[in-house]
């Protein structure tokens, strides 16, 4: 069970200094983290897969802290309101520039626990107000050990305008970890922005959780609660190139980049894990 990953680290990662580093103590521990734990490959980017209790998760959270600051004015307290719970049964994707020694972005992956998966806690309250087990039978989840939560994706502002590669690494990189661990389901609540990103521009093939319409969410009007079948993913991409290619060759151009590194492990840094 998910709960046996506990650490003592537990307590330390559950509070507010976990989410508060500053920029130089984060590039401080992220040069840290390169040293301890070298990164494989070559090239630009280096990918680690952090435990939520590790001492290293405190780079990822406070990239969250950082995107979530700028666009929704969630506080490093909010933010340890809305997932500290959940520090202990999270795993961390994140992206290090190694040029720089920063962190670009990160990805925080909710796996089942006692706690159950935040986004399915959190539409048990109004305006949705559905059970999990009502989300399961609705989309043919045996059981919620098969599926994982994406609770946040934070591309820090440097990182945003270079065609998308971060956060189209950090994509490919979770379904790459989700397939290894014999994931077959995701749900993640979406923002509007995020939700047409992934939808009409990289043509993931996400639906609305049990049919719903759009909510408020944590200061985001236009949020929707989504699933995804995670083995459908890369076809469904796969799919939207072939489609262009006929259509829309110009169009094709201008998003291959981002659409290849979705579909495609080529070019992707090795992950190291970090427990």
């Amino acid at each position: 069970m998910q709960a046996a990953l506990v650490t003592n680290n537990q307590d330390r990662n559950s509070s507010v200094e976990a989410y508060s580093l500053t920029p130089p103590r984060m590039q401080t521990e992220t040069e840290r983290l390169l040293s301890v734990h070298p990164p494989k490959g070559e090239g630009r980017f280096a990918a680690y897969r952090i435990r939520g209790t590790s001492e290293f998760s405190d780079i990822a959270r406070s990239v969250e802290t950082e995107v979530f600051r700028r666009f929704f004015g969630n506080s490093p307290n909010d933010l340890l309101a809305s997932y500290g719970a959940y520090d202990a049964y999270s795993q961390f994707l994140l992206v290090v520039d190694r040029e720089t020694k920063q962190p670009a972005g990160s990805m925080r992956v909710i796996e089942n626990s006692h706690m159950g998966l935040k986004s399915l806690n959190d539409i048990r309250e109004a305006p949705l107000e559905l059970s999990p087990q009502s989300v399961l039978d609705y989309h043919g989840i045996a059981d919620l050990d098969g599926c994982w939560d994406v609770g946040t994706l934070a591309v820090r502002k440097a990182y945003r305008g270079e065609d998308h590669v971060v956060g189209t690494m950090l994509y490919s990189l979770f379904i790459d970890s989700a397939m290894e661990a014999g994931i077959q389901h995701m749900v993640c609540i979406l923002d509007g922005h995020a939700y047409r990103q992934l939808t009409d521009m990289l043509a993931m093939p996400f639906e609305t959780i049990a049919g719903t319409h759009p909510f408020e969410y944590l200061g985001a009007k236009g949020t929707r609660a989504c699933y995804v079948r995670v083995p459908n993913i890369r076809p469904s991409v796969a799919k939207y190139m072939e489609r262009l290619e006929h259509s829309e060759p110009q169009k094709l151009a201008a998003l291959r980049p981002c659409l290849t590194r979705v579909i495609s492990t080529e070019g992707l840094p090795p992950i190291v894990d970090v427990k």
